[in-house]
């Protein structure tokens, strides 16, 4: 296939690859666009990317001492081998919505090492998978439903008030004026049609998403499309959607599932969870639209009592309250036992309650409530786990309405008919607590409209509560009273707050505010001295160097200023909190003597079972659904997975920890480390979504969906079928009734029985299981980091569950990443910066994208994709195509023949970036990578141009490097290099299949390459010095400079001559320096290379050579020491610690005189060594060169 040409492939064309030519047209992004197309057209062709055991192009085995670079291998069994191969994964995306940069910057951290140990001669499995199990698709098919619906309604009532339009119904899937009642009844969010509209979707196409399979038919196939135009190098044969739309995958969890309830890990129980209550079932992480990794917040909620008796009519603020209940609650105030109920974390202070807060501005809910909590308890966990499945199921089968356990519908009479107790705190706790037993909700009619409300009687403002007489539980006031505070949050807790301070420095500070103030407060606020003034902070709890009154004694020692003096306020609370918890012994009560720790749970449960408290759950933070509801914590019954069992959290642990498992960065593991000390329990089970039903729940009155993080935790195992939705058979002709339990496990647990009773032959059984043993286990699998949190960790659970006594086939490494921004910021439709794959691509050619992935960054920090570097890309790719063409159409003027020095420099050179590049490649360093392979490889060829000068560049070496370039940029920019290996050099085979090059590269030669270029440099430098005195000194002010320039313009032609000095060793003081760092041990780099200790410093100043030298000695042996240990070091490698050069400079520079004369502009060039004076040079000149650094003395005249 001949290349195209045009008149843009001229070496001579110019223009900026992101601005249009004249003709209006982006010709150089055009033909980059054009080159990726008839590419993917070879490799669909030729299918590089299908592996498959027994038709292996590379040995399925390799000696251990010989293999290729990359991940541990495991050993295979009978012999010194290793598995020949790279098993690679990334999470598969989720399908609602096109793939986005971030996608694809975290893929391309597979796909990179998938194309490098390719290269290396392993056998590549790069299999991918796309996730459509779960709420969301489903949550938003529902919620477009609902506009729609609502749309026609809105229609109808538009059409009978407006009798003069007569006019048919419009099509209600077209959006028109209605939008402003949908973002009202939506809360303001955009509306699922707006979202739709907002990706793309055609206008006419939108009202089809109301069907959640649609989403499946629509986003997958888009989304392989835009990775094959990425040009990932995947095996599209293994690749699949979850759900049981494909029976296969379904029959491979239900598998992995009954494998996890036969090991005892899953369980049956009611679990506080967080849930949506528009479909009353646990939200998990990918379920949400916020507050990802929250869970819930436990709190024991104190009941303080109001005292009707005692409450002061004659104060207006208690006399609107009270006309408010009679108006709303049709009984007096007496007959029903009224709460200001607050949450508070520490009971075992309840001793010490003076008051309560609440805030004056706050709005509170008057709120019904039950007697007692009407939430089911479960039984003991002991019992739980002896429970068989017979028993489990039968208690998931008492459970199973879970609309009815979770929601206590009552109209208005029945529940003041029922409840005789009554809450007072903020809207959003109430509503946490009517999910968990703990007041009735009432129907506001359509549920799928408007969801259910806890019975709010009516709200009040915080000023209305001042002043309220309270009985407050184990207080030794018979009577205390709601008093201000103005640090209320009413999105944390109850927005009442039980006061202790003697405990709580917020506390004490806030009533000492008020005693202080107490006229202002009157005043403001309506409070009464005798509500505030007698109270004083109670004795309850030694804490040792602080006394009984921790919170008083250490606001006293940190001068905490008031309410407002927040730094030191913040000290105090922590030490407060920290020392009471830990060292405090309870001082009053029946569990007095006891440690603070111990007496916690005791007295929360006194105060429970004396009907003075209740347990309350809230979300630790806000969680919003994919419905666009915010997330409350319910009691829910439900299957779950015992994450966090100590036996098994232990191996875990090990397996991060064996050296089997690489995180490729401490802080990685330090992550892992901190998800496995508090996950616990997981909710696997949904009723409402899309996904594969538990097997055992199959047929019963109550069948239950696995959750979608659940199903995907060793899926990595499975890739395999016949197309993405299991429509048909493979290409061993199997269907979904033959994956039996059997089936699964001779293929993944080995057994050594094959399954009995199946019309699968034995034939087709073995090479299924041979798929699987020689690919597991997966060698890298790559993520976003925050899937530690969730998906990540449980892989490694599950994988030690499954495979227990099979530790070698866990994961062996995970590569995790931050987020993506865009140009420094985030990505965000609003700001012009979102892009998908497929934008980006059309934007900037997929290689110039994938090349910005690569500089994007590496960290756990987020990554940075900057436009510009894409941009930029584009000119740099199509140059060097450009060079690829010229070189072989024979229009560029080369020499032949034997290799010079310059070319032996140049080869070596090709040779360091060969091996910085694969050095990159294996530690996932890619930026280093592409800084080696695209960069510093173009550089190299530029400075060997110079070098050779007129010479001409040598034929066999830009052909070796045109190779090379190919080669080892491939991995990150396929389509470019596939093209110029295939189209224009017409090499036999792909790029894909080819070799890593192999180079000799040799450190003294690399010396030799840096000293000439640096000598150059530094010699500019010393010109431009020199011009500079002559002329005065450097001028201050723009229009000086630009003077002084002309005037160096005009003296520079006469520095036409020059002696260059040479030293052959270095100054006595500094041999004396580096005999002393000869000493030092160096150790291994990020990259493999030798370096600095960071104590070397230390060791230096402390060796006796250096203690004898004098002040001014020392200061000038550090610097030295420094700039060889850290510059030096990194630019020669251990040589640089060497006394002498293990060759000679001045032979270096004859060798190499033409190019400095041209580089320098000189006529003439003398070598010197630097003690052998220059007669026509007077200057100092000679006793600044050292080894490896030349100096240089400039003159008018020729010096000899």
């Amino acid at each position: 296939m001949a290349p195209p040409t045009s008149s843009e492939d001229k070496p001579g064309a110019t223009g900026a690859a992101g601005a249009p030519s004249a003709g209006g047209s982006f010709v150089r992004r055009d033909q980059l666009l054009q080159i990726e197309e008839d590419v993917q057209k070879l490799w669909a062709q030729e299918k590089p990317y299908e592996v498959e055991v027994g038709r292996l192009k590379r040995p399925e085995f390799v000696p251990a001492s010989g293999a290729p670079g990359g991940p541990a291998a495991t050993g295979a069994p009978g012999g010194p081998l290793v598995k020949n191969k790279f098993f690679c994964t990334f999470p598969y995306p989720y399908m609602n919505g096109l793939l986005h940069l971030g996608h694809g910057y975290t893929l391309c951290r597979a796909e990179f090492p998938a194309r490098y140990f390719r290269l290396r001669g392993k056998n590549v499995l790069w299999p991918f998978a796309l996730h459509c199990t779960g709420m969301p698709i489903l949550a938003c098919a529902d919620k477009l439903k609902r506009e729609i619906e609502m749309k026609k309604k809105q229609e109808l009532q538009d059409k009978k008030a407006t009798a003069e339009e007569e006019q048919g119904p419009s099509d209600p899937t077209k959006f028109t004026s209605a939008k402003s009642k949908l973002v009202a009844k939506t809360g303001g969010l955009k509306t699922q049609w707006e979202i739709m509209a907002s990706l793309g979707i055609p206008e006419d196409k939108i009202a089809c998403f109301a069907d959640a399979n649609y989403w499946l038919d629509y986003f997958p196939p888009r989304c392989k499309r835009d990775l094959v135009r990425l040009g990932t190098a995947v095996d599209w044969r293994r690749c699949f959607i979850t759900t049981d739309r494909n029976p296969y995958y379904a029959a491979f969890v239900r598998w992995q599932f009954l494998k996890l309830l036969a090991a005892g890990k899953i369980s049956f129980g009611t679990r506080p969870t967080v849930i949506g209550r528009r479909e009353l079932q646990a939200c998990a992480d990918h379920d949400r639209m916020a507050g990802e990794g929250v869970g819930p917040q436990e709190y024991t909620v104190v009941k303080l009592r109001v005292k009707t008796e005692e409450v002061d009519v004659g104060f207006e603020p208690h006399a609107l309250l009270l006309q408010q209940w009679q108006q709303h609650a049709n009984c007096p105030a007496a007959a029903k036992q009224i709460f200001l109920v607050a949450a508070t974390l520490r009971p075992e202070t309840m001793y010490g309650q003076t008051n309560c807060y609440v805030l004056p501005e706050g709005e509170y809910g008057v709120y019904l409530a039950f007697d007692k909590c009407r939430a089911k308890s479960d039984p003991e966990q002991q019992q739980q786990q002896q429970q068989t499945l017979q028993e489990k199921l039968a208690a998931a089968a008492a459970a199973s309405k879970a609309a009815d356990t979770l929601e206590h519908i009552m109209t208005r009479e029945d529940a003041l008919a029922e409840c005789n107790t009554v809450f007072i705190c903020s809207h959003r706790s109430a509503l946490n607590m009517a999910y968990q037993g703990l007041m009735p909700l009432e129907s506001m009619g359509d549920r799928s409209q408007e969801l259910p409300r806890p019975h709010c009687l009516f709200s009040v403002s915080g000023k209305m509560l001042l002043g309220l007489p309270l009985s407050a539980p184990l207080s030794v006031y018979q009577t205390v009273y709601a008093l201000p505070m103005q640090t209320i949050s009413l999105d944390k807790g109850t927005g009442v707050v039980t006061s202790v301070p003697s405990d709580s420095p917020d506390d004490f500070i806030n009533l000492e505010t008020l005693k202080n103030k107490i006229e202002f407060f009157a005043k403001s606020l309506g409070l009464k001295k005798e509500w505030v003034l007698p109270f004083s902070p109670v004795e309850i709890i030694e804490v040792p160097g602080l006394g009984r009154l921790c919170a008083p004694t250490l606001c006293s020692q940190l001068g905490v200023g008031g309410p407002k003096d927040a730094a030191k306020l913040q000290q105090a609370k922590e030490e407060a909190y920290r020392r009471g918890f830990y060292e405090g012994v309870l001082a009053v009560g029946p569990f007095e003597g006891r440690k603070v720790q111990e007496a916690k749970q005791l007295v929360r449960q006194q105060l429970l079972q004396q009907g003075l408290a209740c347990v309350y759950f809230e979300p630790e933070k806000k969680v919003v659904a994919r419905s666009g509801d915010e997330c409350v914590v319910a009691l829910l019954p439900q299957w779950f997975i015992s994450y966090g069992e100590a036996e098994w959290r232990a191996a875990v642990e090990a397996h991060l920890t064996s050296g089997h498992f690489d995180p490729h960065s401490p802080q990685t593991l330090h992550q892992f480390s901190f998800v496995l000390s508090w996950l616990k329990e997981w909710a696997c089970s949904r009723s409402y979504g899309l996904g594969t039903f538990l097997p055992w729940t199959t047929g019963t009155d109550a069948p239950v969906l696995i959750e979608s993080l659940s199903d995907s935790t060793i899926y990595m195992a499975y890739y395999t079928g016949g197309d993405i939705y299991g429509d048909t058979p493979g290409p061993l002709g199997l269907t979904p009734a033959d994956l039996t339990e059997q089936f699964f496990d001779y293929i993944f647990l080995l057994r050594d029985e094959p399954p009995k009773d199946t019309k699968v032959s034995l034939e087709n059984l073995n090479r299924l299981r041979a798929e699987f043993s020689y690919w597991y286990p997966m060698d890298l699998r790559v993520s976003g980091k925050d899937l530690i949190f969730n998906h990540l960790t449980f892989c490694l659970y599950s994988h030690a569950a499954i495979w227990k006594d099979r530790e070698d086939l866990w994961p062996r490494g995970f590569a995790c990443n931050g987020m993506v921004l865009v140009d420094a910021e985030k990505m965000s439709k609003s700001t012009g910066n979102f892009l998908t794959l497929e934008e980006s691509i059309k934007q900037f050619s997929a290689d110039a994208t994938r090349i910005a992935f690569a500089d994007a960054g590496d960290s756990l920090d987020d990554a940075n994709f900057q436009r510009e570097t894409a941009n930029s890309a584009i000119t740099r790719l199509f140059l060097l195509k450009n060079l690829a063409m010229d070189f072989a159409e024979q229009k560029i003027e080369l020499r032949e023949g034997p290799l010079t020095a310059a070319d032996l420099l140049f080869r070596n050179e090709i040779g360091l970036c060969v091996k910085a590049a694969a050095a990159g490649y294996e530690d996932l360093q890619f930026r280093e990578a592409l800084k080696a392979s695209f960069y510093e490889l173009a550089n190299k060829r530029d400075l060997y141009r110079q070098l050779v000068d007129k010479d001409k560049m040598h034929k066999e070496l830009l052909s070796t490097w045109l190779e090379v370039q190919a080669v080892i940029l491939s991995p990150i920019a396929p389509h470019i290099s596939e093209y110029i290996w295939s189209f224009v050099l017409k090499k036999k085979g792909l790029v894909a299949d080819a070799d890593w090059p192999e180079l000799p590269y040799d450190a003294v030669l690399h010396r030799k390459f840096e000293i000439l270029f640096s000598a150059v440099e530094e010699f500019r430098r010393c010109r431009d010095k020199m011009l500079q005195a002559a002329a005065g000194g450097r001028k201050k002010g723009k229009q000086q400079q630009q003077q002084q320039q002309q005037q160096q313009q005009q003296q520079a032609p006469q520095l036409t001559h020059a002696v260059v000095y040479v030293a052959k060793e270095y100054n006595p003081l500094q041999q004396q320096v580096l005999t002393v760092l000869q000493r030092i041990p160096l150790v291994k780099g990020p990259q493999g290379e030798m370096e600095a200790p960071p104590d070397f410093m230390d060791y230096l100043k402390g060796a006796p050579e250096i203690q004898e030298m004098d002040k001014n000695q020392k200061k000038d042996a550090m610097a030295f020491a420094s700039y060889q240990m850290r510059d030096e070091l990194k630019a020669c490698g251990p040589s640089a610690l060497n006394l002498r050069l293990p060759f000679s400079e001045i032979e270096l520079l004859e060798t190499h005189k033409q190019f400095l004369l041209s580089a320098l502009d000189l006529k003439s060039i003398e070598f010197r060594n630097a003690d052998d004076p220059s007669p026509a040079d007077n200057s100092n000149c000679r006793a600044q060169a050292k080894p490896a650094k030349p100096s240089i003395f400039f003159a008018a005249a020729a010096c000899s």
